[in-house]
């Protein structure tokens, strides 16, 4: 799983401020997209959504294992144990892959608005002139 890191920073502006973003231009003037930084890690947005879907994995593909044997009659399984690993471990499964994107869409979601506040003061301060 690759994922990619976005940072909007904001430039120095000497003056008055170009037009405000919209959703037609959604990179407005003064504002660059830089690589991923060194500084700024991953883990500790995606770890919980990570583990969430790790855990599923080894659960159902326990419960299947477990599953196999009981209705192959090869090993001496109790009769609930596979059907029980698989539906836990589909649960975790498929909330740590909902999990990642609402993450992502979060940060994204922070980011802009971290820019968007900067800008909107310093619009109504022009405006109140």
């Amino acid at each position: 799983m690759l994922s990619t890191v976005v940072i909007i920073s904001e430039m120095e502006h000497s003056g008055q401020d170009a037009e405000a973003s919209s959703p037609l231009n959604p990179n407005p003037a003064g504002l660059t997209l830089q690589p991923h930084a060194p500084n700024l890690q991953c883990w500790s947005h995606f770890h919980k959504p990570i583990l969430a879907i790790l855990i599923g994995g080894l659960l159902f593909g326990s419960g299947t294992a477990l599953s196999l044997l009981y209705f192959t009659q090869m090993g001496n399984v109790p009769y609930l144990l596979g059907p029980l690993l698989l539906s836990v471990g589909l649960m975790f499964l498929v909330t740590g892959l909902v999990w990642v994107p609402v993450v992502k869409q979060s940060l994204e979601h922070k980011a802009l608005t971290k820019v968007n506040d900067g800008k909107g003061s310093q619009l109504e301060q022009q405006q109140h002139l």
